[in-house]
């Protein structure tokens, strides 16, 4: 055993199982570690030779050091001599760079200044400081690198809370060291208009502020609320600081201004640009609107002004328009967008909505700019040359791409980290969902199902951050990383080693760094933490753990007998099914990194075996034991504590293994309209005597009585034709979401 200080932070590791790993991340394209005895030591200083160092890059090399090396002093550039040297290629693969680090030199090729900035990053990954030693080490190594996609981005909404000038530039010092090239920053909504604008003075003075803001999550009654006036905005010289900054760290800033929906704090400074008129707060809740911009010509003069100062502000090639959310309730009920769907000969309200952004794409595309918006901009046509960020699923991706449009691919399945990362209560309030590291490392942003010529449209993904439940920078990091490292690797490319090697290569180098005195980030442990199995037995259910390391153990705090239970990964604890009234087991588990707490209910279904007639989404299949483990599904909703179907009837078979005389059932549905889930209607149920009897569900949790012996039930489940208008996705079939079915 040795002990390495990793930029102050003491690490102990095998020596060979550290030597192993490439300490890098992105992982490279190539990396040959040259051996575990040869090694390039610095004594003081690291010597940067500036000839052929571009300059841009020169100027910023104390920057990058900063996030590296405990005093920034210790790096030196010199006009003709150094230990590190630089030198450009010309006819090289696009992006690509090497790093060749022997005893006595390091030599760095680049094809750009892009290139040369991303080596630097590597190369400063690959430096430690041994114990009791004041000298660097960087491991005698090859490195040749490039990177897959060329667009690899992190989102940021700063509308429904904002963050300071200082803390998006932290943002994007994070984003620079995993090779993030884009920045897309959600500058207006309906909680909050970011963006100074100088010819409607009025977006910042009025709809730069709300008067309160809702409290706990969306789906919590009764609400309550802070009422702090809440707000803030960026004047312009901030905006071109930030863009500066960030170009400076070879990073694009993509500015989105929502429309023609999310836009009630620009239509509380000017409601004259909606469709009634009508003069309305900045909402302090989240969630979607009916009111939305207008259609009239005056609108749309009112936002391409905008769009010119935008433009002034970002050079980026494309701006982001939004598209997403769009209730058509308002243009319904609108004498003017009536009558220009009339006089264009428009189908419907979708195909208005797909002028209304091609007015915006034409505009843009006379600047020499092009548009881009969420996946809804498909809905009624879109104009050649837009471009379309799908975050449906990849379904919106896979119809633009086959359609000849530029994609990035962003799907809440992957890419959301504004959802839970981990199972434990002790996770800070999120939307909902469930976005594990392991899962994030899986994505593949070219879907299957594209030509190999279709998917040369795939520009490449990003991860998106919506702040509603994200209050604090500190919050925002952890929400972040190292979920945002995990796809960093898959926008890279290179050669992605299995997921165990990537969590080893995390937790040896670049957790440390993260959390350490240099950065001090606090991130997420999550994927750390043991994690719950639960196992049908013959008589209800047995839960253990999979624990990261098989060393590692829990002890059980308990109020039903199993107190001081230690658990390894070889042991669990039975909970038998009851004949008699249900019966709850409050548990705490601690293990080194945490605690964390479960309640088990047990009844007569516990651990019986479930047939889903109706195959659930694949998005949300959770296993055939999720209803009846004896957990309710938590609220606000985590993936993979329920069991998700993407249609209005759902038949489910649930055996309970021998004729059992039973009183009733509890059955547990999800009512999430923001999310485009709805409780069913009804409930019917087959018993194995072929008997029908149908009952209404009116509660998220609704008890029936039903007097039978049976063996087995058979449930179908009815929900709504289709979501009611007014609601996000109207007219779609709504989901249906259920957790546990308990057997009385």
């Amino acid at each position: 055993m040795r002990i390495i200080i990793f930029l102050g932070i003491v690490l102990p590791c095998l020596n060979l199982y550290a030597q192993a790993l490439c300490p890098i991340l992105p992982k490279p394209v190539t990396y040959i570690d040259g051996g575990a005895n040869k090694s390039s030591l610095l004594r003081d200083t690291l010597h940067f030779n500036a000839h052929n160092l571009p300059q841009s890059i020169a100027e910023i090399l104390p920057e990058i050091a900063k996030l590296y090396l405990p005093d920034p002093s210790l790096v030196e550039l010199m006009p003709n001599k150094g230990f590190i040297t630089f030198q450009q290629l010309t006819g090289g693969y696009p992006e690509s760079y090497s790093i060749n680090v022997n005893t006595d030199q390091i030599r760095i090729t680049y094809t750009s200044e892009s290139s040369c900035f991303n080596a630097l990053q590597s190369l400063f990954q690959l430096i430690t400081m041994e114990d009791d030693s004041n000298r660097f080490k960087i491991p005698v190594s090859f490195v040749k690198d490039y990177p897959s996609f060329r667009w690899r981005g992190l989102h940021l909404d700063v509308s429904r809370h904002f963050f300071s000038v200082a803390e998006v530039k932290q943002y994007l010092d994070l984003m620079s060291m995993y090779k993030f090239n884009v920045f897309h920053w959600h500058l207006t909504d309906d909680q909050g208009w970011r963006m100074e604008i100088k010819r409607y003075p009025k977006l910042t003075s009025i709809g730069a502020w709300r008067d309160s803001t809702i409290e706990n999550h969306y789906s919590t009654f009764p609400r309550t609320w802070n009422t702090t006036r809440y707000g803030g905005f960026y004047t312009q010289e901030q905006i071109k600081e930030v863009v500066a900054y960030a170009a400076a760290r070879q990073i694009t800033v993509v500015p989105e201004i929502e429309m023609p929906g999310h836009a009630r704090a620009a239509l509380a400074a000017y409601p004259e640009y909606s469709c009634n008129g009508n003069k309305q707060a900045v909402p302090g809740v989240w969630g979607v609107f009916d009111d939305v911009f207008c259609t009239k010509d005056s609108t749309i003069l009112f936002l391409q002004n905008i769009l010119d100062e935008v433009m002034e502000l970002f050079p980026s090639p494309y701006i982001h328009v939004g598209g997403d959310e769009v209730p058509k309730t308002r243009w319904k009920q609108c004498p003017r967008c009536q009558a220009t769907i009339k006089t264009l000969a428009l189908a419907d309200e979708h195909e208005l909505q797909s002028y209304f952004i091609g007015q915006m794409d034409q505009y843009l595309q006379a600047q020499n700019r092009k548009l881009i918006g969420w996946d809804e901009i498909l809905e009624g046509g879109l104009t050649s040359g837009a471009a379309v960020m799908s975050w449906r699923g990849t379904e919106g991706g896979i119809a633009a791409a086959k359609q000849g449009h530029f994609v990035v691919m962003s799907p809440g399945s992957h890419c959301y980290f504004d959802h839970y990362q981990g199972k434990s209560v002790s996770e800070p309030l999120a939307i909902g969902g469930y976005t594990p590291l392991e899962k994030v490392y899986e994505f593949n942003p070219i879907p299957e199902g594209l030509k190999d010529q279709e998917a040369q449209y795939i520009l490449g993904g990003q991860a998106n951050l919506w702040t509603e439940y994200i209050p604090s920078f500190e919050q925002l990091t952890y929400m972040t990383y190292p979920r945002a490292i995990a796809l960093s690797q898959t926008l890279w490319g290179g050669t992605k080693a299995p997921y165990k090697a990537f969590e080893g290569v995390l937790k040896t180098f670049h957790i440390p760094r993260l959390m350490g005195s240099i950065l001090d980030t606090y991130v997420s442990l999550s994927f750390m933490k043991p994690s719950f199995k639960f196992n049908r037995t013959p008589d209800g259910i047995s839960l253990g753990f999979e624990f990261k390391d098989t060393n590692e153990s829990v002890v059980v705090s308990a109020n039903d007998g199993h107190d001081g239970v230690w658990l390894d990964h070889n042991k669990t604890i039975a909970f038998e099914r009851t004949t008699k009234n249900t019966a709850a087991h409050n548990l705490t588990f601690f293990s080194p990194c945490c605690a964390d707490s479960l309640r088990i209910i047990s009844h007569q279904g516990l651990g019986a075996q479930v047939t889903y007639i109706t195959p659930p989404n694949s998005r949300y299949d959770s296993g055939d034991l999720t209803l009846v483990d004896g957990q309710f599904g938590a609220r606000p909703w985590r993936g993979y504590q329920w069991v998700g179907f993407d249609t209005n009837s759902v038949t489910i078979r649930i055996d309970l293994g021998k004729k059992t005389k039973i009183r009733g059932l509890e059955l547990g549905f999800l009512q999430e309209p923001s999310s485009w889930i709805h409780l069913p209607e009804e409930v019917a149920i087959l018993t194995d005597r072929n008997q029908r009897k149908t009952f209404k569900i009116t509660a998220e949790r609704t008890s029936i009585t039903y007097r039978k012996k049976t063996q087995s039930l058979l449930l179908t489940v009815k929900g709504l034709e289709s979501i009611p208008p007014g609601l996000p996705g109207e007219g779609n079939t709504p989901w249906i979401f259920a957790d546990e079915f308990i057997v009385k």
